[in-house]
């Protein structure tokens, strides 16, 4: 038996292809969710559909709750060992504790987005060695750190080619099934909804600026918008950006829009999907960040700034 473990939607999708590899084999899969919502229920249904066995978990921040799913986790894991363990979210602390509880003979990474590629991110660095992380560590017995078990992997899944990983031992996935390419002239466009003013009016302005310029015939809104769009189509599904173009578009010509999202390093690969991103004005390091990103894999990026 192997186990697999999802914190996030899109590592389900990762996680899918992982269990696909190995189809000979039984997979034990657990989803610990931070966010209880429609989508993260879908792909959790979605893993497991296709594992042996499954549990899942509400994963709460405050420091009562945190403790008492450690201790259940520990509880439910202890002394179970497994052949292969697959994880994503290395520097989870419920995560840690859990693999503390466990056996296992070998051990993989898999992504978690673009931290895995992103220098300054937690993947990187070693947790805070503050008093009480030690305490609790030392008290419910947690093995392992982001350095230890980078140091255990024996392979990381990525579905990022271009970019250095974690670990140097990459082997690639892809997100999308083969498919020929389209000889359509006509492409859909969509622009990928992202809440980057606090004020909601600027937002609303900003997206209708683009929709108008580019012409864009449907939306896909952000989970955290509060704020509605009345000139562009919506696009209501409980895909993830990712799973949607996979299973909806296919073979159809795309142009997907964005500001700075992330995710279209997931999908740029796609021979049928042309990724423009728009620059916008901002100071933000972290954006900043992202749009050289998007620069390094060869993303057009127009300047929209006024």
């Amino acid at each position: 038996m192997n186990l697999i473990v999802c914190y996030t939607p899109l590592q389900v999708l990762i996680a899918e292809r992982i269990i696909d590899l190995y189809p000979n084999e039984q997979f034990y899969g657990v989803m610990i969710y931070p966010v209880a919502n429609a989508k993260y229920q879908y792909y959790a249904d979605r893993l497991e559909a296709k594992c042996e066995q499954f549990f899942s978990l509400h994963q709460h921040t405050d420091r009562f709750n945190l403790l008492k799913e450690i201790i259940e986790l520990k509880y439910r894991f202890s002394r179970k060992v497994f052949q292969r363990v697959f994880v994503a979210s290395i520097n989870d602390i419920q995560i840690q504790f859990l693999l503390s509880a466990i056996g296992f003979e070998h051990f993989y990474t898999f992504d978690d987005g673009t931290a895995n590629i992103v220098p300054s991110s937690v993947y990187y660095k070693d947790e805070p060695n503050t008093f009480i992380r030690k305490a609790i560590n030392r008290g419910l017995k947690n093995k392992y750190s982001v350095a230890k078990l980078k140091s255990l992997s024996e392979a990381h899944y990525t579905i990022y080619p271009d970019f250095s990983n974690i670990i140097e031992n990459t082997i690639n996935i892809d997100l999308f099934p083969s498919s020929a390419l389209s000889n359509d002239n006509d492409s859909i466009s969509i622009l990928l909804g992202q809440p980057v003013y606090l004020d909601n009016e600027k937002n609303i302005t900003l997206a209708k600026k683009v929709i108008e310029r580019f012409n864009i015939q449907y939306y896909l809104p952000h989970p955290r918008e509060q704020y509605q769009l009345n000139q562009v189509e919506y696009i209501h599904t409980p895909l993830i950006l990712e799973d949607y173009l996979a299973q909806v578009v296919k073979n159809k010509k795309c142009k997907i829009y964005t500001y700075f999202s992330s995710a279209v390093l997931n999908i740029y690969h796609n021979k049928n999907i042309e990724v423009i991103g728009l620059r916008i004005d901002t100071n933000e390091p972290a954006f900043i960040e992202s749009y050289a990103l998007l620069e390094k894999v060869g993303i057009n990026i127009i300047d929209i700034r006024e």
